[in-house]
């Protein structure tokens, strides 16, 4: 038996059988490389719960074993960064136990195709690969996107249903929805095999329609053989029922009303069933929904469903049809945080081809919360009114009218003084003022001037030359290298970005 736990026992396996890990090195052996990568896994039970191995571990795939370095393929950018920032220190020191100290852990990207700008591998070969996809894939929207009238003949003139806008590439991720992307995009990868079926939940407006047709999107575009279908249970149980009373109207013969409609269902690569809490209620309807699931399930065919609300908040569903919603994945989509708001709103911004003040941004960031719809209608009408009312200008008299008229109660903007942030920052950390200005460095005194450093940088109009002036005469290097510190510390540490949310937030208040 190989043994794969650090320097120590590599020697002991040298002893035995005099080629070790040399052996994988040289030969670049997959099985023992596989062994290696399962050793990691059980490893890594120790330190986390099984949920969130077979959510952020279970897609990765060993690839090689040499000098001392074992290569793991991982879908994407978003992906590695999600696992490094969550799991870095556990996975150093596993591979340091495994390994040995001079042992390394190598990511490859799989595909940067799906969340980034570019796709990896031969330019000259990749652009055949993705013209042949875009024709295929064109095919079989000729064929499948004749829409036919909602909760209608579903089967005639096949439609897939799916806004072709709603992609992968134009979802907003951040951490109020980092689970439900990361499983998102391991169904588009392995639909059937991976998270089946795949419940997500979540309030209005926040995007869980967007992420469940994109995974129907990107399924199609992978597969485009795979008969994919999105629907609501609203216009579902409209199918049904239309097909209760045709079925009474024609019944001399098996292939119309709700057999034919059965059989239709059964036929799907992909269920894509949106608002299930609709469903409530309506007990033949379930039934039907029932016998379907069975089927698509046991042939190993993905199941999808989003609701407004937890499984157990559900009412009137059978408990039947809600115990199988829960046997694969549950992930929710809760409210963007401030950062990804800000997000969002350029986003939103940039795809009009509109231009706004970095303080308008903030503004409407910090006073539209509660969804994405919310933000979107308020973008909508500041442009509206900046096209119809102040030619083409953006400015916060416009952000704080169509603001208060979508939200109702706002608050009205204010210019945020570095005298604020300092005094803010100082009592949030319980020291004094005169110690962020001062030249002490401390460990504690120092981080805190980089975060007041930071917040001046972004919360202020002031130049870094400026910003240096206000604390005590440094530097504009010394500002710059600061405001990189912290915004990377928020990127990989939960606790710093918290501390930096809590304290903006008291600044709004002051």
């Amino acid at each position: 038996m190989i043994k794969f736990s650090g320097a120590e026992s590599k020697n002991e396996h040298d002893a035995d059988s005099g080629t070790g890990n040399k052996q994988l090195n040289s030969n670049d052996d997959t099985s023992g490389t596989e062994i290696l990568w399962k050793k990691f896994l059980e490893l890594l039970s120790d330190n986390l719960k099984a949920v969130e191995i077979n959510t952020w571990f279970s897609v990765i795939i060993p690839k090689s074993y040499k000098d001392n370095i074992l290569t793991i393929s991982v879908p994407s950018e978003d992906y590695y960064s999600l696992i490094e920032s969550r799991y870095n220190k556990i996975i150093s020191s596993i591979t340091e136990t495994l390994l040995g100290p001079e042992g390394k852990l190598k990511y490859e990207i799989s595909q940067y195709g799906l969340f980034g700008d570019s796709i990896e591998g031969d330019a000259e070969n990749e652009n055949a690969v993705i013209h042949e996809d875009k024709e295929k894939r064109s095919a079989f929207r000729d064929i499948n996107l004749n829409k036919s009238e909602s909760g209608t003949d579903p089967y005639n003139n096949f439609s897939c249903n799916l806004n072709q806008k709603h992609l992968f590439e134009n979802f907003i991720k951040g951490e109020s929805n980092e689970l439900a992307v990361a499983a998102a995009y391991a169904i588009s990868n392995n639909p059937g095999k991976t998270y089946n079926p795949f419940f997500v939940y979540g309030g209005v407006g926040l995007g869980k329609t967007h992420l469940i047709q994109a995974i129907g999107n990107e399924i199609i575009k992978k597969n485009p053989d795979m008969k994919v279908y999105y629907t609501t249970a609203p216009d579902f149980t409209t199918q049904f029922t239309n097909n209760i009373a045709q079925n009474r109207i024609d019944f001399s013969s098996n292939r119309n009303g709700t057999k034919k409609l059965d059989s239709f269902y059964k036929s799907l690569d992909v269920l894509i069933l949106d608002d299930i809490q609709y469903l409530s209620g309506k007990e033949k309807t379930q039934d039907f929904m029932y016998q379907i699931f069975n089927t698509l399930y046991n042939e190993k065919k993905h199941i999808i469903f989003s609701s407004d609300k937890p499984i157990s908040q559900i009412k009137g569903v059978e408990e039947r049809l809600t115990s199988r919603f829960q046997w694969g994945i549950t992930a929710d989509i809760q409210a963007p945080n401030w950062e990804m708001r800000v997000a969002i709103i350029q986003k939103k911004l940039f795809e009009a081809g509109i231009e706004a003040p970095e303080d308008v941004v903030h503004f409407i960031a910090s006073n539209v919360k509660d969804s994405i719809r919310t933000i979107e209608g308020c973008i909508v009408g500041i442009i509206a009114d900046s096209v119809l009312r102040y030619k083409g200008e953006i400015n916060m008299e416009i952000a704080e009218n169509v603001i208060g008229r979508v939200v109702g109660n706002i608050k009205r903007a204010k210019n945020i003084s570095i005298e604020n942030i300092i005094y803010t920052v100082a009592g949030y950390y319980k020291i004094s003022e005169n110690q962020i200005l001062s030249r002490k460095r401390t460990k504690e005194i120092a981080f805190a001037r980089q975060v007041a450093m930071h917040l001046a940088k972004e919360l202020t109009p002031l130049t870094l030359e400026s910003i240096g002036l206000n604390f005590g005469g440094k530097d504009h290097a010394t500002v710059l290298y600061a405001n990189n510190i912290v915004s990377n510390l928020i990127k990989k540490d939960k606790d710093i970005l918290n501390q930096i949310l809590e304290i903006k937030d008291l600044l709004k208040n002051l």
